[in-house]
């Protein structure tokens, strides 16, 4: 029996016990998913402690844990050392591209979807590649790329005038799985990353899966403002910055030149990580320098061929100072 009296006592979520089915770590879970999906608990609500939980429903608190842990993996919640359990912004948003329903009537703003009129020829160039002796694409023995893809995209790279060697060149499954191994990698539960009040869905998610903090700086029509980071760089301990220079997701913006240096030097002054995702720049007319130009020894530049390429060539190209070498190996 539970040892608290309930009727009165405010909880943010009071599942209904007579739904939990064996077994109950598997039905809570469900009803918690649902209950997120379907806007019942609304984002950033703050979920009730498991023990208290568990108090009420009367349940094993491994039970309730279970059942977190379930939802956590499925990136429906996620949790703060010292704070809670918490629902995340995005949990209920439908982000899928492909729907078999009636076509809608309405353009879709949600999800950037790449030009896919050039596939065939895609096709083509795929099948010469392929038949060229002593290429191996699918060789398990290069995890970050043989030789020949790292000069291929070393190629590639120099078009936004990146100029790296190969072993500081690692090739990943996609620009979302270069922004997983740098989270994963280079940062730890708690830190606190800088981003545009205004951001990339997806990286918001994987920052809060991994426990890390997003910091939003105030910007204008180029992104964030630099006094405003360098106050926060002031008033608190940032640990990196996240930016989308060209055409940002989701405001469009484009970031300046001078704009870029001038957060170089706050990233260099504060000892800050950047992160540059720049899978737009192949879009510039006038391309400028990236910010890896003007802070190198701080940047970890992201560029993707899914976008500019083809949509189903799940590669992209991440670019690391070399102290970072051994840790994204």
């Amino acid at each position: 029996m539970p040892v608290n009296s309930f009727d009165d006592y405010p909880m943010s979520w009071k599942p209904k016990k007579e739904l939990l089915t064996a077994p109950k770590y598997r039905a809570l879970a469900d009803l918690l998913a649902d209950d997120i999906l379907t806007g019942k608990l609304s984002p950033h609500t703050k979920l009730p402690p498991q023990r208290e939980l568990a108090d009420y429903l009367d349940l094993n608190l491994s039970t309730v844990t279970r059942a977190f842990q379930h939802c956590t993996q499925k990136g429906l919640i996620y949790g703060i050392t010292g704070r809670g359990t918490f629902v995340p912004p995005n949990a209920a948003i439908d982000i899928s591209i492909a729907d078999e329903k009636e076509e809608a009537s309405y353009i879709e703003m949600g999800i950037i979807k790449p030009l896919d009129a050039f596939n065939t020829e895609t096709f083509t160039v795929m099948e010469q590649v392929l038949r060229r002796s002593g290429i191996s694409p699918l060789d398990y023995s290069y995890p970050m790329g043989t030789p020949y893809q790292r000069a291929a995209a070393q190629k590639w790279l120099a078009h936004f005038s990146i100029d790296v060697s190969q072993s500081n060149i690692a090739i990943t499954a996609g620009a979302q799985n270069a922004l997983a191994i740098l989270l994963l990698t280079l940062f730890r539960p708690g830190d606190k990353i800088a981003t545009d009040h205004y951001t990339y869905a997806n990286f918001i998610e994987l920052a809060n899966l991994m426990q890390i903090r997003l910091v939003p700086i105030s910007g204008d029509k180029e992104g964030i403002l630099p006094d405003v980071l360098e106050n926060h760089c002031r008033l608190q301990q940032l640990n990196g910055i996240y930016l989308v220079p060209n055409y940002h997701n989701p405001t469009g913006h484009i970031m300046s030149q001078s704009r870029k240096e001038a957060l170089a030097a706050i990233i260099r002054k504060y000892q800050l990580l950047a992160i540059e995702d720049d899978i737009y720049g192949f879009l510039l007319e006038k391309p400028t320098l990236p910010l890896a130009h003007f802070a190198p020894d701080h940047t970890c530049y992201i560029c993707s061929l899914s976008k500019s390429i083809c949509s189903g060539l799940r590669i992209a190209y991440l670019t690391f100072p070399t102290r970072f070498a051994a840790d994204i190996r």
